[in-house]
């Protein structure tokens, strides 16, 4: 027959349980951590300066040749692209540091 459990060692269990979490959660978290820090890539702009410099130098041309073009999936610059020889200096400039600064 089993002894019916004392208050000792169900403290002592439960202790013991406890422990094994706060062990866990530590571990879990210095991964996690090392994970994410290593994960992410550089961010591609600062959001907080405001519009993004490549919108700021097309915008004109987007509004000029591309007025009827909804943004969202590269219509935008597909737009651009099929009228690249006539796009604004700024705009062509923006477009290829964006393209180089994607592709290295």
């Amino acid at each position: 027959m089993t002894q019916p459990p004392t208050l000792w060692t169900t403290l002592r269990d439960f202790s013991a349980v406890i422990l094994v979490c706060i062990i866990g959660a530590v571990a879990l978290y210095a991964l996690v951590g090392r994970a994410r820090a290593e994960g992410l890539p550089p961010p591609a702009y600062d959001y907080s300066a405001g519009p993004r410099p490549g919108w700021t130098a097309c915008e004109p041309d987007v509004l000029r040749y591309c007025p009827n073009v909804l943004p969202g999936g590269g219509r935008i610059l597909s737009c651009l692209a099929g009228n690249k020889d006539r796009l604004s200096y700024p705009c062509h400039e923006a477009l290829l540091r964006a393209w180089a600064f994607f592709h290295r």
